[in-house]
């Protein structure tokens, strides 16, 4: 067996997400958009690394391969969450995302305003803190050690 877990194709993530409710969804998302943050922050450093410190020139270019493959993954992880959006709104819910930057919400929704800020609500009733959804039973992992969940990752 690998060590390494391959991520499920758009189509089975898709399928997955129908049978989970509605706080997991977005617990899920809230996930998925803190991966994204890292890999951003990591592609900054990782390019800040270049122009200053990299010597040379196949160091570059393995660096900046590892830079398009978090780019990669940033664009996959992209369309999850709008798969998880398209679940959300068949399900006859209104999508709301919190925390969603700017930026996002202009690559998400080619929106160019402000004003979808100012309108969208502070809360939404079913969302989660993801942490929460990662905790085993008691709420408390046994002298500092995590337990390995079972279950598909998605």
């Amino acid at each position: 067996m690998s060590d390494e877990s391959l991520p499920i194709s758009p189509s089975a993530f898709a399928e997955a997400i129908k049978e989970l409710p509605l706080p997991v969804l977005y617990a899920k998302v809230s996930e998925i958009r803190n991966s994204i943050a890292h890999l951003h922050r990591s592609n900054a450093e990782l390019e800040t690394f270049i122009k200053e410190s990299c010597d040379s020139e196949s160091e570059k270019r393995e660096l900046e391969s590892y830079i398009m493959e978090n780019k990669d993954v940033v664009t996959a992880m992209t369309e999850r969450v709008e798969l998880l959006k398209t679940e959300v709104e068949n399900r006859g819910q209104q999508w709301i995302e919190l925390g969603e930057t700017d930026q996002e919400r202009k690559e998400t929704n080619g929106d160019t305003t402000e004003a979808s800020r100012d309108t969208a609500p502070a809360t939404h009733q079913g969302q989660t803190d993801s942490a929460s959804t990662r905790g085993n039973a008691s709420g408390d992992t046994q002298g500092g050690e995590e337990e390995e969940e079972e279950g598909v990752y998605l």
